[in-house]
């Protein structure tokens, strides 16, 4: 069974990365998360494959990690839902 990364949703991260975000750039390092501490609260927000997840038994903080090293409580995997952008084409180009 597959669940999609809804706000509130409970799961066991299992992440070896996360995602920090700077004031000008974002960088991926390794972590590691004690087991008593791997059970977190999804926010719902997700970029490009990573997930905010509110770690309360940790330190009560946001952190990204990596979706596809997130389980539901019950070893269900978290999909990503891809939403198809489209984008109108323009036969002339623009001019200033």
């Amino acid at each position: 069974m597959d669940l999609k990364p809804t706000k509130g949703l409970n799961v066991r991260v299992h992440a070896r990365r996360e995602a920090v975000f700077g004031d000008e750039m974002v960088s991926v390092r390794s972590v590691s998360i004690p087991g008593a501490s791997e059970v977190g609260v999804l926010t719902g927000i997700t970029l490009a494959g990573f997930c905010e997840v509110e770690m309360p038994s940790l330190d009560a903080k946001k952190h990204w990690y990596p979706i596809d090293e997130l389980l539901g409580l019950n070893g269900e995997s978290i999909i990503e839902e891809e939403i198809p952008i489209e984008v109108e084409e323009d036969d002339e180009p623009e001019e200033d």
